[in-house]
C-alpha cells in the first residue's frame, strides 16, 4: 500500500500548493520542503481520518472499510456501487471523489482509463483495529482440514483407474464431473454445492501443476506426480496453499496474512463475508441482517473453508460464525507442525481404516487398490480381488505394492491373499507389444545383419518380423523409409496432451484489478453519464419495469444491438423440473451485457456477461422478473 508522503512526493508542485493552501489557507511564497512536510503533516493525522471515519453514514462507512480491506487489489466504482445501497448508488462516485480530494482514500487510473480506489498505508490499522472476539463454546464448528488433500489423492485414483474421461467439447466428461462429486460428501453438511465448487478447485490445482495429462478421451497421471507423492507428499497441503495464495492474493502473502487476522480479531461471519468479498465482488453485499448461505459466500471465503484454514458454525443451512482452523493459527505463528505418521488400522475381515491424515501416497494407493466405502476423516476401505487386481493393471510395479503391504501392516490372513492376487498378475500377465511384419524373407534377413537397427529392437520372430521396443518405433519409421520400406499403416496412438484449461478454469477465475499509476486529477470518472443519458431517453429507461415476453425480446435486442448495460431482478420462483435449463444460481439483482439471443425454441436462452466479473452464462429469461437499462455506462 501507499504511504501520503509517497503520494505526496508523486505530486506536481502546483497540486502540492494547492493541497497546502487547502488545508492552511494562502500564506504566499514558501519553501517546497516546508510546503510537502506541512501538507504530509496535515493529512496523516490520525485523529483527522478518525473524525471522518466515524461521522460516515453507514453506508459510505461500509465502502472506506471495503477499500482498505481490499489492499493492493483495491476496488473499481461499479464494484463499489454494489455495496452501497440501491438508491444510493448514484452518490457513490462523488462521495468517493471528495474523500479522493481530501487524502482519505486515492485511486490509480489504469491503461484502460478506469480508475481504482485504494487506502493509504498510513490510515490501515484505524481500520483494522477491533476488538478481540472470543468464540461461542457451545457452538459447534464444522472444518475440512485435509479433507482436500484426500479428494485431490482420490480424484487421482479415478484418473489412474481409467474413470475420468473428457468429451468431444473439450471438457470433463459429465459422467466423469459424477464421479467426482457421488465420492466428495463430507461438504455437504456445510452445502451441496461446495462439492462442485471444491472439484473446480482440484481441477485447477491438476492442471496448472500438469499432473494430469490427456491421450484423446483418457485422462492419465503423470509421473512426476507420483514421484511428487511418494518423495513430497508431507508438503501437498502446502504446495496447495502456495499455489492459492499465487491465484487469489497474487502471490502477495502480507495480504492474505492480513485477511486472516481480520478474521481472527472478529468472529462475525458478516465482517468475514465483506472482508474476502473484495477480492470477488461480483454480487451485491446483503444488508447487515441477512443471512448468509454457501451460495453467498464470496468464492475466496468457502475456498479457505476448503482449504481447511477457516472453520463454519452452521445452523439450517445458514452460516452463523466463522473462526480460523488450528492448524491455520499454527501456520500463522509458524510453527512447526508435527509429522504425522501413517494412521492406518487393517483388520482380518479385509478392511482398512486410515485417517485422512496419513501421507497422501498412502491415500492414492489406497483408492487404487481398494474400495472407498465412506467419506469421513476417518475413511473406511475394502479389499477385494477385483478391486486389488483393477488397481495393480494400470501399472504399479511389484515394489510399490509390496512397499504398500508394508504400510498397512495387514493381519497374516489378509496379506496372504494379497500376495497370492499379485502373483496372479505378475507371475502370468498379458502385455501389449509392437511387432513389424515383414513378408519379404530377403529384406528380413537384411534387417537382422543391421546393428544400428538391432538395437531398437526386443527380438527377432524367424518367419515374421521383429517386435520393436515402443519408444523408437519413430526412428524405425524413419530408417525404414529412408530405405523405402515404411509399412503403409499409421500408427493410431494418439499423442499424450496438456492437461487444458476448460470451463472449471472460467469458474475458477476472478478478476484482479490492473495496477495503476496514482491520480490527482481528481476529475469525474464519467462525464455525465452521457450514454446512460442517452439510454434513458429511449421507452426501455427508466425505472425497473415487467415485460411481457414479446417485449423483453425487443429490450434484449436493443441492449444487444448498442452494446448496452442492462439491469435485472432475478426471479427466486423454483425451476420447472421438467425444464431441461436450470436456472443459474444468481443474486437478486444483476448488471449485465448480452452476447447472445437463442430464442428459436422454448426454454429463451440469453447468454450474458455479468459485469464487473466478466462471468459469461446462459439465462433462461424466465428467470428475469424485471429489467431495465441501466443508469450509467
Amino acid at each position: 500500500m501507499l504511504a501520503v508522503k509517497d503520494f505526496l512526493n508523486e505530486l506536481s508542485k502546483p497540486q502540492l500548493k494547492e493541497l497546502h493552501t487547502k488545508a492552511f489557507g494562502a500564506q504566499g511564497l514558501l519553501n517546497n520542503a516546508k510546503i510537502l512536510s506541512e501538507t504530509n503533516s496535515f493529512f496523516t493525522d490520525i485523529e483527522r481520518f478518525e473524525k471522518f471515519y466515524t461521522s460516515l453514514e453507514p453506508w459510505k462507512r461500509l465502502c472506506i472499510f471495503l477499500i482498505y480491506h481490499s489492499e493492493s487489489r483495491g476496488l473499481e466504482l461499479n464494484e463499489l456501487r454494489l455495496a452501497a445501497p440501491v438508491n444510493k448508488r448514484d452518490e457513490v462516485e462523488l462521495f468517493l471523489l471528495d474523500a479522493a480530494k481530501n487524502l482519505y482514500i486515492f485511486r490509480n487510473r489504469t491503461e484502460k482509463g478506469s480508475y481504482v480506489y485504494l487506502g493509504f498505508d498510513d490510515f490501515l490499522k484505524t481500520i483494522l483495529l477491533t476488538p478481540e472476539n472470543s468464540a461461542d463454546e457451545k457452538m459447534r464448528f464444522v472444518g475440512y482440514e485435509d479433507m482436500l488433500v484426500w479428494h485431490l489423492c482420490q480424484m487421482l485414483a479415478f484418473a489412474r483407474l481409467g474413470k475420468l474421461k473428457m468429451n468431444g467439447a473439450g471438457n470433463i466428461h459429465r459422467r466423469s464431473f459424477q464421479f467426482c462429486e457421488e465420492a466428495f460428501t463430507y461438504a455437504k453438511q456445510v452445502s451441496p454445492d461446495a462439492i462442485r465448487e471444491e472439484c473446480n478447485l482440484i481441477l485447477e490445482f491438476l492442471s496448472t501443476h500438469n499432473w494430469i495429462e490427456q491421450r484423446g478421451m483418457d485422462l492419465l497421471v503423470t509421473e512426476a506426480t507420483f514421484e511428487f507423492l511418494k518423495h513430497n507428499g508431507f508438503r501437498l497441503k502446502t504446495e496447495i496453499l502456495e499455489w492459492w495464495i499465487q491465484r487469489r492474493f497474487h502471490g502477495n502473502e502480507e495480504f492474505f496474512k492480513h485477511v486472516l487476522f481480520s478474521i481472527k480479531r472478529d468472529f462475525s461471519v458478516v465482517n468475514a463475508q465483506r472482508i474476502l468479498w473484495t477480492l470477488d465482488p461480483s454480487f451485491r453485499l446483503p444488508q447487515e441482517t441477512a443471512d448468509i448461505f454457501w451460495s453467498t459466500l464470496p468464492k475466496p471465503l468457502a475456498e479457505l473453508w476448503l482449504l481447511g484454514m477457516v472453520e463454519f458454525s452452521v445452523n439450517a443451512g445458514k452460516i452463523v460464525a466463522v473462526r480460523l482452523s488450528e492448524w491455520v493459527k499454527d501456520w500463522l505463528s509458524a510453527s512447526a507442525s508435527p509429522m504425522l505418521g501413517a494412521q492406518i488400522s487393517t483388520l482380518p475381515n479385509f478392511e482398512m481404516i486410515i485417517s485422512v491424515k496419513s501421507a497422501p501416497r498412502v491415500l492414492f494407493m489406497s483408492a487404487c487398490l481398494a474400495e472407498v466405502k465412506n467419506d469421513e476423516p476417518y475413511l473406511r476401505f475394502a479389499i477385494t480381488r477385483d478391486s486389488y487386481l483393477n488397481g495393480l493393471k494400470t501399472g504399479f510395479s511389484r515394489e510399490i505394492t509390496e512397499s504398500f503391504e508394508g504400510w498397512i501392516n495387514a493381519p497374516e490372513n489378509v496379506l496372504g491373499a494379497m500376495q497370492e492376487w499379485a502373483a496372479c498378475y505378475y507371475d502370468s500377465s498379458f502385455s501389449s507389444v509392437r511387432l513389424l511384419k515383414m513378408n519379404n524373407a530377403e529384406v528380413r534377413e537384411a534387417l537382422n545383419q543391421f546393428p544400428a537397427f538391432m538395437e531398437m529392437v526386443d527380438e527377432s520372430i524367424p518367419g515374421y518380423g521383429f517386435i520393436i521396443k515402443p519408444e523408437f518405433e519413430p526412428k524405425i519409421r524413419e530408417l525404414l523409409k529412408h530405405y523405402g520400406l515404411e509399412p503403409a499403416n499409421p500408427t493410431n496412438d494418439a499423442a499424450v496432451e496438456p492437461f487444458r484449461n476448460t470451463d472449471w478454469s472460467k469458474e475458477f477465475w476472478l478478476h484482479w484489478t490492473a495496477e495503476g499509476t496514482p491520480d490527482a486529477a481528481f476529475k469525474p470518472e464519467s462525464d455525465g453519464n452521457t450514454v446512460s443519458a442517452a439510454l434513458g431517453t429511449t421507452k426501455y429507461g427508466g425505472d425497473y419495469q415487467k415485460f411481457a415476453m414479446a417485449d423483453l425480446f425487443k429490450v434484449l435486442r436493443y441492449a444487444r444491438s448498442t452494446n448496452g448495460s442492462l439491469e435485472a431482478k432475478i426471479s427466486q420462483k423454483v425451476a420447472d423440473k421438467n425444464q431441461k435449463t436450470a436456472a443459474p444460481k444468481l443474486p437478486a439483482e444483476i448488471r449485465f451485457k448480452v452476447e447472445e439471443l437463442h430464442f428459436s425454441k422454448v426454454p429463451f436462452i440469453a447468454k450474458i456477461t455479468l459485469e464487473p466479473s466478466g462471468k459469461s452464462i446462459n439465462l433462461p429469461l424466465e428467470s428475469i422478473a424485471q429489467l431495465r437499462m441501466a443508469r450509467e455506462s
